[in-house]
């Protein structure tokens, strides 16, 4: 079943049960707050009629002979206006007035005796064989001169009281009915709105998954849906700006590869082929040596980048000085540095800096960093690498004063395959890897490594390192 028939059956269902259950308590309430109002007024009514019937007495009583004939003539527009049936008993329970329909009965010898007693009683039941229309009988004593003189019943027939709670139920039954057909229509659209919009989703992870991914979802909601929605976009922008990044690292990649190759075989057929004069040779073959290095340097960041995505990348962690590290690999650079005119100084915090990390590692972090700084920094330029105390940690910086990054370019300076615009220098080398790799080992150690960079001004990259001990 689709989720949008899952989510109209269950909210539906929802729907139905509470407002089946609010109907029973909504009618039950109302027939008991009906019924008792019912009561209380007929139990006023039978006050009212007592007190008439004790003034009554009160006046034309006579000892052995109570004349009830202007008596009857009041109690019988008492009953009409009441809309009730009136009985005057004495106290031996014999029927002095009667305005109940013929064939009924009064209640029990055993209420009437409590009615003497002094108690007031609401008696509810059939009392006529040939009409079974309930009746509800309402009971209070005749009093006069604090003696019980007899009893006064008031009855009203139920029917009335039961058509009218019958009304209110149906009402009530037809008002919720309403409701829920109002509210299941609203669930009906409410459900088909979002079942639409994940079908969007569905149709659009679809297309994505067949390897187009320009395909965008509407977002118009800001609901959890929509926030899905602006997600997927996300991850859509993504798929495809990476799709983007791997395109251009295979086209990178293919040139970085065959351009060195097609350089060694031209100069290795060269010699080979003696049209290149013995003393050439050896100056072919430095060049041959050194895009054989630059191969091998590729073949290690695509190993590199592999353990780091298979999450198998090891490190062997140790202590040591960090200023020696520096200064080795500022060494290693100063042919190239020395070839664009560069000045690479270095400052220490300390004599020396005891770091505990995997030595190979940051070697090749630093190796990197000042790598892309000589690529990226003009000639007659300047290179700062510093080491400085924050805390318990060695933060190491690789700052120069070349091209500088816009604050965009900032953003994917550190994903894997992209390169730097080549415009912005001379040097073109290199696979787009060196600073996603940095980032990665600096992560793998649990430290942190960040980027300062203005356009024409330069850029500063800072890494931390643990000191040896202080954690």
């Amino acid at each position: 079943m689709r989720i949008f028939g899952k989510q109209l059956i269950l909210y539906s269902s929802i729907l139905v049960i509470s407002f089946a259950f609010l109907g029973f308590i909504l009618t039950r309430e109302i027939s008991e707050y009906l019924t008792q109002q019912r009561i209380a007024s007929l139990t006023d009514s039978a006050q009212r009629v007592a007190r008439s019937v004790e003034s009554a007495f009160l006046s034309v009583y006579i000892f052995g002979d109570v004349n009830l004939d202007p008596l009857a003539i009041q109690i019988e527009n008492l009953s009409d206006l009441l809309g009730a049936s009136v009985v005057i008993l004495d106290i031996n329970h014999a029927v002095l007035f009667s305005g109940l329909p013929a064939g009924t009965s009064l209640p029990p010898d055993q209420y009437l005796q409590a009615i003497l007693d002094g108690e007031t009683i609401v008696l509810s039941g059939v009392f006529n064989t040939t009409n079974p229309e309930p009746l509800l009988f309402a009971g209070r004593p005749i009093m006069l001169a604090n003696n019980t003189i007899g009893i006064v019943l008031v009855s009203v027939s139920l029917a009335e009281l039961e058509a009218t709670i019958a009304g209110m139920v149906r009402i009530t039954s037809i008002s919720l009915i309403a409701a829920i057909l109002f509210g299941s229509l609203l669930i009906y659209i409410s459900s088909q709105a979002m079942a639409r919009r994940l079908r969007q989703m569905n149709e659009a992870a679809g297309i994505i998954a067949g390897g187009v991914f320009e395909k965008r979802i509407p977002a118009k909601s800001k609901d959890e849906v929509g926030q899905l929605a602006t997600q997927f976009n996300s991850m859509a922008e993504s798929l495809q700006n990476q799709e983007t990044i791997r395109r251009a690292f295979i086209s990178n990649l293919s040139h970085d590869i065959r351009t060195p190759l097609t350089s060694m075989l031209g100069f290795l057929k060269a010699i080979k082929d003696g049209t290149a004069p013995p003393e050439r040779h050896p100056y072919y073959m430095d060049i041959v040596l050194g895009e054989t290095h630059r191969l091998i340097k590729l073949s290690d960041d695509l190993l590199d980048i592999h353990r780091i995505q298979e999450a198998s990348l090891e490190l062997k962690k140790a202590s040591f000085d960090i200023n020696n590290i520096i200064r080795s690999t500022i060494m290693g650079f100063e042919e190239r540095a020395t070839q664009k005119q560069i000045t690479i100084t270095s400052h220490f915090a300390n004599e020396e800096n005891i770091v505990f990390a995997d030595e190979d590692k940051i070697q090749r972090c630093l190796y990197n960093l000042l790598d892309n700084a000589i690529k990226f920094t003009q000639a007659v330029g300047e290179i700062n690498v510093e080491t400085t105390i924050k805390g318990k940690k060695v933060m190491v910086s690789v700052a120069d004063n070349g091209a500088g990054m816009t604050k965009e370019e900032q953003k994917y300076v550190f994903d894997r395959f992209i390169k730097g615009d080549p415009s912005r220098n001379e040097d073109k080398r290199g696979s787009g890897l060196g600073l996603s790799i940095v980032k990665e080992f600096v992560h793998a150690h649990g430290e942190t490594i960040t980027l300062t960079s203005y356009p024409k001004k330069g850029s500063t990259f800072a890494f931390t390192l643990p000191i040896a001990g202080g954690a």
